[in-house]
Order: structure tokens, then sequence, then C-alpha cells
């Protein structure tokens, strides 16, 4: 009975009280002015490189292909 107390006093307390007013949203009016609209690119950002499938490599050659010093 303690703890159901406990926890209505508060929200009944928070219910009564004068809600707080909200900020002026002055800078996001100038941010929704059609004043302010850029078209988006019309294409693709990037260009599209086909690759073929082939079977995988052997994985040590291609380790001791990307390795540094690979070609010495």
């Amino acid at each position: 009975m303690k703890t159901l107390f406990a926890a209505a006093v508060p929200l009944l307390l928070a219910g009564c009280a004068e809600p707080v007013a909200l900020p002026v949203a002055g800078s996001l009016t100038r941010a929704a002015s059609p004043d302010t609209f850029t078209p988006a690119p019309s294409g693709p950002a990037m260009n599209y490189t086909a690759h073929s499938i082939a079977e995988p490599a052997d994985w040590r050659q291609l380790n001791d292909a990307q390795a540094p010093g690979a070609g010495s």
C-alpha cells in the first residue's frame, strides 16, 4: 500500500501542474522556407562497374599477393 501511495502522489501532483510553454520555433520556420530549397541530384552518385562471377581462388596465393613486399 505504501508503494502504491508513493508512486501515485507524484503522478497526481504532476497531472495537476500547469504545463510548461513550448519555445518559439523561429529557426525552424526559416529552414522550412521554399526559398532555401535545393533539388537533389538527378543521377546516381557513383558509376556502376560490373564484375564477373569467378570460382574462389586459393586463399594462400591471395594472401601472398596482398602481403607487404609480395613482389620482392
